[in-house]
C-alpha cells in the first residue's frame, strides 16, 4: 500500500477483489499512523544513482511495454475504480485509458480473480491491466515461502490470470507482493527476512515465467518505508528477476500543496538513505535497468492531504518529461479512484471531495 489506501480495494465480486473494506479501513488507519511517524525522519538529498545492477529482461518478440495508442500520451495513462469498467470514467475525463488496475490481496482472490471471471467487472477489459496480487495470508511467514509452502496456491493464482487474460491485447502487469516494504500488509518485510524475502519472490518469479511468460513482474514499493528500518533498496531480489519499478505514491506524508513543495521532495530520501522522492525512485530504476511506473497515485481528501491542483501541475509536467519504456523513464501512471471503503477520499472522478485537483486533472491528462 502507500501512504495512500493501503488496504486493497474491493471485495470479492468487486475490481478489488480483496479484503472486505472494514478490513482495509483498519489497515488505512494502522498504516496512516506509521506512515506519518516515519516520514519525520525523511530528508531531501542528492538522488544519486544507487549500484549499478541490470535487472530487466527484453518484452517478448513484438511486444512493446509502451501501449499509449488509447490516450496517445507519452506514457500509459491509468485510472482504477469507479467508472472505468463502464467508460464513465473516460467520459468524464475526456480521454481514453491505456491501463487500469485492480488487486487481489488475499489467497482467496488470488485463487479465484472474480473481478476477471465471466460476469466480472473487468471480464471485457483488453487493454494493458496492473494486478496486485497478495504474497500470502496471516499467519504464513517468508521463510515458509521461500521453502516452497506458498507454490500451490502462486502456481494457481497464475495459471488462472494467464487463462483469463489469454486473449487480451495489452500486458499484464503483476504487482506480487506490493508494498512489502510498509508494515500494513501479512506479507510486510522486516530486516531479518530479506534473504527468505528473496529467496521466496525468486520462487514466484520462476513459476511466473513458467506459466505466465507473456506477463510483466513488477517490483512495488510504496513511497514511504515503515517497519523494515533499512533503504528499501536492500530487498532488490537479484538480476532478472523483475521487469518493472513500481511505486505507490500519493500526496499525504508528506502533504506537497504547492509546485515548490512537490519540486523539493523529488530528490528526498529516508532516514536511511533509500528513495522517498520521485527522482529518487527514478534513479533507484535507472540503475537497476528498469523502467518506473506509478501503479497508484492521487490526492487525499481525508485531512492529511488536500485540494492541491499544483500537485497535479508537477506531476503532469514531470510526467511528460520523463515518460518512456527505457531504464529510468515512466512506463505507466494509473489514479487510485476507489471510492469503496475510503468514503472518495482519492477519488477524482467524479470531483466532490477534491473540486480544484479534478478540475485540473481534467484540463491536463483529459483531452
Amino acid at each position: 500500500m502507500t501512504n495512500h489506501p493501503h488496504g486493497s480495494p474491493g471485495s470479492p465480486g468487486t475490481a478489488g477483489g480483496g479484503a472486505p473494506a472494514a478490513s482495509r479501513r483498519a489497515v488505512l488507519a494502522g498504516a496512516a499512523t506509521a506512515v506519518g511517524g516515519a516520514v519525520l525522519g525523511a530528508q531531501v538529498a542528492a538522488a544519486t544513482p544507487a549500484r549499478a545492477v541490470t535487472t530487466g529482461r527484453p518484452a517478448a518478440a513484438g511486444t512493446s511495454l509502451l501501449q499509449s495508442a488509447a490516450s496517445g500520451l507519452p506514457f500509459m495513462l491509468g485510472a482504477a475504480g469507479d467508472g472505468v469498467a463502464s467508460g464513465e470514467y473516460e467520459r468524464l475525463l475526456g480521454r481514453r485509458l491505456d491501463l487500469t488496475a485492480t488487486w487481489a490481496d488475499s489467497p482467496w482472490a488470488s485463487t479465484h480473480l472474480p473481478v476477471l471471471q465471466p460476469g466480472g467487472e473487468l471480464a471485457g477489459w483488453t487493454r494493458a491491466l496492473d494486478v496486485s496480487v497478495g504474497a500470502f495470508g496471516a499467519g504464513t511467514t517468508w521463510a515458509q515461502a521461500a521453502d516452497g509452502a506458498c507454490d500451490e496456491t502462486w502456481t494457481a493464482s497464475l495459471a488462472l490470470l494467464a487463462r483469463l487474460r489469454a486473449g487480451a491485447s495489452g500486458t499484464t502487469f503483476i504487482r506480487f507482493a506490493h508494498e512489502m516494504n510498509g508494515n500494513w500488509y501479512p506479507w510486510s518485510v522486516r530486516a531479518g527476512e530479506v534473504g527468505d524475502f528473496q529467496r521466496a519472490w525468486q520462487r514466484y518469479r520462476a513459476l511466473q515465467q513458467r506459466l505466465f511468460p507473456a506477463a510483466r513482474l513488477v517490483f512495488s514499493l510504496n513511497h514511504n518505508t515503515v517497519g523494515l528500518d533499512a533503504d528499501s533498496s536492500v530487498l532488490h531480489p537479484g538480476a532478472g528477476q523483475a521487469d518493472v519499478l513500481g511505486v505507490g505514491y500519493y500526496d499525504r506524508y508528506p502533504y506537497l500543496a504547492t509546485a515548490a513543495d512537490f519540486a523539493g521532495w523529488l530528490p528526498a530520501r529516508d532516514r536511511w538513505g533509500g528513495p522517498a522522492g520521485l527522482d529518487a525512485f527514478r534513479a533507484l530504476a535507472a540503475s537497476w535497468g528498469l523502467p518506473l511506473a506509478l501503479p497508484e497515485w492521487s490526492l487525499c481528501a481525508d485531512g492529511s492531504g488536500g485540494d492541491a491542483p499544483e500537485f497535479v501541475t508537477a506531476l503532469h509536467s514531470w510526467l511528460l518529461a520523463h515518460a518512456g519504456s527505457g531504464a529510468g523513464q515512466v512506463l505507466y501512471a494509473c489514479q487510485f479512484g476507489v471510492s469503496s471503503g475510503f468514503g472518495g477520499a482519492f477519488t477524482l472522478l467524479p470531483p466532490d471531495r477534491l473540486p480544484r485537483a479534478s478540475a485540473e486533472y481534467r484540463r491536463l491528462f483529459g483531452a
